[in-house]
């Protein structure tokens, strides 16, 4: 398995003035009181069945996932992914993974899935997850590279990074799923927002989005996380009462 990584760098942050905070005291505080981390594995196995439309939503405890399509133009509820039981791959009518007992979720027709933190202003981190190119008929010849996944994280500045991971083609003539772990590097941002989507690849190792309806593909146990609301709370009030202690100390 290959990893692709592209990266973007945001601006850097201007200085504080020497008299407002000490730069190594921050840097501590910022450590100490850095926000704790609810990790949490998403599956489908309590969901029924069911097809998704385009701007329909899935929730979870702590994530919203959605999906959506890339046409201009397109209408609500157009087909863009399905939930499929994995003990019956043949239910999905197309060239779907076998290797998967439990439900999982199939990104259709080139549609896209966004991962979204379910609380408003929170922000999300991806650590790994499953997936597999799902193929648009069975007994069809697909090159051992059958797609590309791209997993792209916006942050709230508007900047972005992602990272593209091959799908392989099929093993012993089914799809398999395969677990992908994301680098170090991106899987300590957090993003306000991230996108899941497919390419399709042909036999000379050239590959396309959204131009065939073939960028198909499945996901299930999406590893992520989102800091803990409380931590939150409890760095800023840390931060209040240093801000509180500096003043008394000017006004000394």
């Amino acid at each position: 398995m290959t990893r692709i990584v592209h990266t973007q760098i945001a601006a850097a942050a201007s200085p504080f003035s020497a008299k407002q905070w000490t730069g190594a005291a921050i840097l501590a505080l910022s450590a100490a009181w850095a926000p704790a981390a609810v990790a949490d594995v998403i599956n489908f196995d309590n969901l029924d069945s069911q097809f998704v439309g385009h701007g329909g939503s899935l929730e979870f405890y702590n994530f919203l996932l959605t999906g959506a399509s890339n046409v201009p133009g397109a209408s609500y509820g157009d087909l863009v992914g399905a939930v499929f039981d994995g003990t019956d791959p043949a239910a999905c009518g197309m060239a779907c993974p076998t290797n998967n007992t439990s439900n999982y979720y199939a990104s259709l027709n080139d549609g896209v899935v966004y991962l979204n933190p379910a609380h408003y202003g929170g922000s999300v981190s991806l650590k790994g997850f499953d997936a597999s190119f799902i193929g648009y008929a069975q007994g069809v010849s697909y090159p051992a590279v059958a797609g590309l996944l791209r997993v792209q994280g916006f942050h709230a500045d508007g900047s972005s990074l992602y990272e593209t991971y091959q799908l392989g083609g099929p093993v012993g003539g089914n799809f398999q799923f395969q677990h992908y772990n994301t680098s170090a590097n991106f899987g300590s941002q957090q993003f306000a927002s991230l996108a899941f989507f497919g390419f399709t690849c042909n036999t000379a190792g050239s590959c396309s989005a959204f131009s065939s309806n073939k960028g198909q593909f499945a996901l299930d146990n999406i590893v992520a996380t989102v800091p803990e609301p409380s931590t939150y709370a409890m760095m800023l009030l840390g931060l209040a009462g240093i801000g509180f202690a500096a003043r008394r100390r000017q006004q000394a």
